[in-house]
């Protein structure tokens, strides 16, 4: 965006120079200043109006025909990260965390209901995973869209490749039409329907469903473990979480490790754990609990209120990644 907006003042310059930037106003050619006024225009005007592939592509996705005869109400909305904050102002931080890219909203009629159609283009699967991620809650009704999806009343969202899918309507029979609009844009976006590869790694015995995570900021509170992998486990009587933090390379990873033992050392107790892996560790506080903690390559993994088998755990999780 920053630089569509230098290359836009440019072009803004070089119109008023040549209306402007004249030796002798009184004396040139009255003809040719007006040729090189409307030239000038003529290359402002065609560089502001190039076609914007990603904005071309979110158009094609709510092209009609569409379920319920469903008709646009007016010309749909596109958003960038400039002014994303016009729409969702207070939620647009979270968004721009992400990487997000562009957004189209468009309201359409489909009878007596009135339906909402926000489309995020988020750049990439994992981002677009993990702001959905971040706004789900266990309390929705779970449907097989996309990677997946959930409802509530009124909504239906979904994750499906780099797209964040956000549908609303109000009607008798929304759910039904909701659905099918999820199943049509859903179908037209095709690309990838799993979740990011690295969660695949992770065991899935125990794990709470629908309590995978990609967190880009302070994963447990803590900037230096970003971005991070979270999955939640039931174990027994006590739940737990398995967080995969992924450096640029392993000396990185072993610097979070040792800036993690640091911080339980300050707020509780840290020892070695050799038994676990090469400079891996065993701590506790009063506020978040026990950890274990190893590294494995560029990645550091890390299990909070483990099992009596966390130690297994923590050993499996380090032999699955790459």
């Amino acid at each position: 965006m920053r630089t569509w907006v230098r290359c836009r003042c440019a072009l803004v310059f070089l119109v008023f120079a040549a209306g402007l930037a004249v030796p002798d106003v009184g004396t040139a050619d009255p003809v040719r200043l007006s040729v090189r006024r409307a030239e000038a225009y003529a290359a402002f005007s065609s560089a502001t109006s190039l076609p914007d592939p990603a904005q071309e592509q979110l158009q094609k996705f709510l092209t009609s025909p569409l379920p319920g005869q469903a008709k646009p109400k007016e010309a749909a909305s596109f958003y960038n990260p400039d002014n994303l904050y016009q729409y969702i102002d207070g939620g647009a931080d979270v968004y721009l965390l992400y990487d997000f890219r562009r957004l189209i909203h468009q309201d359409f009629k489909s009878g007596s209901a009135d339906i909402t159609a926000d489309i995020y283009d988020m750049g990439v699967p994992d981002n677009a995973f993990g702001i959905y991620a971040a706004e789900r809650s266990p309390r929705y009704k779970f449907l097989p869209v996309g990677i997946e999806g959930y409802s509530s009343k009124g909504i239906l969202n979904f994750v499906q490749d780099h797209y964040y899918v956000k549908l609303s309507a109000m009607s008798g029979s929304s759910e039904t039409l909701l659905g099918s609009f999820a199943r049509t844009l859903s179908q037209r976006i095709g690309g990838k329907k799993t979740v990011p590869a690295l969660l695949t790694k992770l065991p899935t015995e125990k794990r709470i469903a629908h309590s995978e995570q990609y967190i880009r900021k302070d994963p447990l509170g803590h900037p230096f473990l970003a971005p991070a992998y979270v999955v939640g486990y039931s174990w027994s009587t006590k739940e737990g979480k398995l967080i995969v933090t992924v450096a640029a390379e392993p000396a990185l990873a072993k610097a979070r490790l040792e800036q993690l033992a640091k911080h339980f050392k300050d707020t509780g107790e840290c020892k070695p754990a050799p038994e676990l892996g090469d400079g891996a560790i065993s701590a506790k506080n009063s506020f978040e609990g026990t950890m274990i903690a190893r590294t494995q390559g560029r990645y550091l993994i890390a299990l909070l209120n483990p099992p009596a088998n966390g130690a297994q755990i923590l050993k499996s999780t380090a032999q699955s990644l790459p």
